[in-house]
């Protein structure tokens, strides 16, 4: 199932790039990156912004989800956008799941704009820093898109105000600027209301 959602995506990306007459995209010809960079990437967050999103993201009990934008200046990220949310296919307090044509939906329009897509970020149920651990779910999810290429990492919130920020393959660091923020262990934020 979760193959033919991938073959999805990728068929509806090259359609539209075709239609655009962007340079055909190769998944075959893609690299991931390599375990450790001499600089990682660096991911630069303002305590405004997430508060924001730990908002957006927690409306309700079930699990939502957004995926984060930004400039690029070499391996550094700035987070400073969210794009259009995708149409979720499932949706329950503990999983969230969009069908692979909404997420390219969702995403080609960043790649048009000459952006990349920086973090995938959704809400997890509970509270504290241990209820931002990722799931099995999610390390399969990002894991596939880092293999792929992907410089993306992810985010799980809670409505408490913890953020976690986390990566299968790719080396990073985040930073988060402003008022009212606890960095509780490597890449856990507690950010007050």
């Amino acid at each position: 199932m979760k193959r033919k959602i991938y073959r999805l995506l990728i068929k509806c990306m090259l359609k539209r790039m075709r239609r655009l007459k962007l340079k055909q995209f190769k998944p075959d010809k893609i690299k991931p990156s390599p375990p450790l960079e001499p600089f990682p990437q660096t991911f630069v967050i303002e305590s405004f912004f997430a508060r924001q999103l730990i908002t957006l993201l927690t409306p309700s009990a079930n699990e939502e989800m957004h995926f984060l934008t930004g400039p690029k200046i070499g391996p550094i990220r700035i987070v400073c956008r969210w794009a259009a949310p995708a149409p979720l296919d499932s949706q329950s307090p503990v999983f969230v799941r969009a069908t692979a044509r909404s997420v390219a939906d969702v995403l080609i329009p960043i790649i048009e704009q000459g952006a990349e897509l920086h973090i995938i970020a959704h809400s997890h149920p509970g509270g504290g820093a241990g209820a931002t651990t990722p799931s099995g779910t999610d390390i399969g999810c990002l894991g596939k898109l880092q293999r792929n290429g992907s410089p993306a990492i992810g985010c799980i919130v809670t409505r408490d105000g913890y953020v976690r920020f986390f990566s299968i393959l790719t080396s990073f660091h985040v930073m988060v600027f402003g008022t009212g923020v606890k960095e509780v262990s490597k890449n856990v934020f507690h950010i007050t209301r």
